[in-house]
């Protein structure tokens, strides 16, 4: 979507939010920084006062009593502190590690392992698991994080965690608001979120969200332009049913992108230090995203508490690139010793995902117990292209004294016509079931099985990637009621994570197995406002997915599978602890071993905080304050010491439809690499700030 369109139709959309005018019920469920707040569940009774999507365990359980350590980030926290894309929103989550190795292309890790679990209201999303681009907050209510192995309630069991995106639904009132933000390199941002009910009695509403983003960046010659459109529509069909249509529409563009990023070490061993705006791109570089997704959900009451559930997604995506990589290591005194590496690709997938459920009560003991039988298919047709370079190209081969480069130095190559590079299928199909049993008012159990079987056919860049897994893995959780706020809780699942890695012969190296364990206590405070969290965790995971080098030839990273042994412990206090002060603070501790005593992942940091602090010492006026700090993290000879970043933020309600707010990013205004998953990186974000009015109609 270009500037002026989304320009229009923001305009459109606040003429038509002048025209409406209803006046139902309020939207239930305003629980502050949502960081203790209970998942919700939707209920049908005449009117859909509840208009929001499930969480991640399916079943009608709290924070409080499920298994696993949970954290959940809401709108208020979002918008508080400015948090326009996931990759910033994640980074406040407790024991979650965001390894931005690119500025286009990041990675999430938990206890020492990638985030490969993703879901949209509950629904898993497999086959993506990195971000290429930055997906936009505006359409989520919400982000809820599992952390630990949860492949009974994700689809597979990786045990990292699970990233649940609840998205926005309609409100049963007429509910608008527009912003616009202006800040540092020349950003500038406006949203526009409508919402309305189109019947008298509420059984039928829409809702839209419309954002747009243009910003320059810190890095010489990168910039990025972010266009956002959602639009969904519920309501009921008759008494006992529900149907939600929604579409989703994004596209990144970002020009002069980092592919590989910087070199980080001089021939002689030191590591390099350069002006934080440095970059190895060239201004003919650019990497594009398109990603369409599209989805029916439909919902009928069985009576007796039972009911069905079936979610239709399908998706499109786009990714053409032209990219210049950069290799090497650089001579310290003379800046030569770098090589070039143009490529120019087209890479495209379109997926499809059924999800059906049975879920509901029945009596067992004298007592109600919950359970939910599941199937879940899902298939994905991928494709690469590929663009070769002439090998007399000035871009291949021995590059300029390095830095300094202006962006003249490399013109664009003449690309050749498109070569088919990969060409393959996933198809994922899985039968589930979890029930929550009470044993007495002190005991409960959350207990299920999961059967996965995943195939792959086709080739990647002229190699097989043909495989069939199967695998059925149980889960077990147990609740027990310590004191009237106080739980203790222990949770097992084992391990079965397929994996689209492939190793140094340019095959599939299979899936990951393993075992997950935790150990822990929650209590709540403050009339159940605040929840505190205590867990201890191991995993021992064999035939892991490590990065092992590139294959020059082909221009693809491989991988080889190592053993890992995950320990540790976590620290969480999320929610209120007075009417005015919101808060979101956790402490992490893992090491991760090979089984034998030896070091593996050593990007990963040891031990991690973060801690966010919102304050409301009046209705109008809201100040909030972050700092996340990570100890030292090394690859090889490349080390990143412990360091901290902090921001903080002020909001002020002029009247009752307008607020002003101003962020304030990196207030120290720290050096530090973003991430060294790889030996390349470049460096985050100095000090900057930004400012906005949102007009609420």
């Amino acid at each position: 979507m270009s500037r002026p369109a989304a320009k229009s139709i923001l305009a459109l959309a606040v003429a038509m939010a002048t025209q409406w005018s209803y006046g139902t019920e309020e939207i239930l469920n305003d629980q502050g920084s949502g960081a203790g707040s209970e998942i919700e569940e939707v209920y049908i009774v005449g009117l859909r006062d509840n208009r929001v999507s499930k969480g991640a365990t399916g079943l009608a359980m709290s924070l409080y009593e499920t298994p696993q350590s949970v954290t959940v980030m809401d709108q208020a926290f979002i918008e508080g502190f400015g948090l326009d894309d996931v990759n910033h929103a994640l980074k406040f989550i407790t024991g979650v590690n965001v390894d931005e190795t690119e500025t286009d292309r990041t990675y999430y890790n938990s206890r020492g392992f990638d985030i490969k679990s993703m879901q949209v209201d509950g629904i898993g999303m497999p086959f993506n698991w990195n971000v290429v681009g930055a997906l936009d907050t505006a359409v989520y209510e919400k982000i809820e994080v599992i952390r630990g192995a949860n492949g009974l309630l994700t689809g597979t069991g990786n045990p990292s965690g699970t990233i649940n995106y609840i998205r926005k639904r309609p409100t049963n009132e007429f509910k608008a608001s527009t912003e616009f933000t202006l800040g540092a390199w020349g950003k500038q941002r406006g949203e526009l979120d409508v919402s309305a009910p189109f019947t008298d009695s509420g059984t039928w509403a829409g809702r839209i969200v419309i954002a747009s983003q243009d910003a320059d960046s810190y890095l010489k010659l990168y910039s990025t332009n972010r266009d956002i459109f959602y639009g969904v529509v519920d309501g009921q069909l008759g008494e006992s049913s529900t149907i939600t249509f929604g579409y989703t529409d994004q596209t990144n563009k970002a020009q002069s992108p980092l592919w590989g990023a910087l070199p980080l070490l001089y021939t002689n061993g030191e590591q390099t230090n350069y002006p934080t705006s440095t970059t190895t791109s060239m201004p003919w570089a650019f990497y594009d995203t398109s990603n369409k997704t599209g989805f029916v959900e439909y919902t009928h009451k069985l009576g007796g508490g039972w009911e069905f559930k079936t979610v239709y997604t399908h998706s499109e995506y786009e990714e053409p690139s032209e990219l210049f990589y950069v290799y090497g290591e650089p001579d310290k005194d003379t800046g030569l010793g770098l090589f070039g590496w143009p490529g120019k690709y087209f890479n495209e997938s379109k997926r499809d995902l059924l999800d059906v459920t049975l879920s509901g009560s029945f009596e067992f003991g004298g007592r109600s117990q919950d359970i939910l039988i599941g199937f879940s298919g899902s298939k994905a047709d991928s494709g690469y292209l590929e663009y070769h370079a002439p090998s007399d190209d000035p871009a291949w081969g021995a590059l300029p004294a390095f830095p300094g480069w202006s962006g003249r130095e490399i013109a664009r190559p003449d690309f050749g016509p498109a070569q088919v590079a990969g060409d393959w299928n996933d198809d994922l199909r899985r039968l589930y079931i979890i029930t929550h049993l009470r044993a007495t008012d002190r005991l409960d159990f959350v207990l299920g099985a999961n059967s996965i079987d995943n195939s792959t056919r086709g080739f990647n860049f002229g190699d097989s990637m043909a495989k069939d897994e199967q695998q059925t893995s149980p889960y077990f959780g147990v609740n027990y009621q310590l004191a009237s706020n106080i739980k203790l809780y222990g949770s097992y699942s084992d391990i079965f994570e397929p994996q689209a890695d492939i190793n140094e012969q340019l095959k599939p190296l299979g899936a990951a197995q393993g075992k997950s364990y935790e150990l822990g206590v929650k209590s709540q405070w403050f009339d159940e406002q605040l929840l505190t969290s205590f867990a201890v965790f191991k995993a021992d995971q064999s035939n892991y997915a490590e990065f092992a080098g590139h294959n020059d030839e082909h221009n693809v990273d491989y991988s080889k599978g190592i053993d890992v042994v995950s320990e540790g412990y976590e620290l969480e206090a999320s929610g209120k602890i007075t009417d005015h002060w919101h808060l979101l603070a956790g402490f992490t501790k893992v090491d991760l071993d090979d089984g034998h005593g030896n070091q593996v992942r050593t990007f990963v940091p040891g031990k991690t905080f973060n801690f966010g602090a919102r304050y409301t010492p009046t209705a109008a006026l809201e100040i909030g304050a972050s700092w996340r700090w990570q100890d030292d993290i090394h690859t090889g000879a490349i080390k990143q010491e412990a360091y901290g970043v902090g921001s903080a933020y002020i909001t002020y309600a002029v009247s009752n439809h307008i607020k002003l707010a101003l962020n304030l990013n990196n207030v120290t205004d720290e050096k530090y690499l973003t991430s060294l998953y790889w030996s390349q990186s470049f460096y985050g974000a100095p000090r900057n700030a930004s400012a906005s009015v949102k007009v609420s109609f």
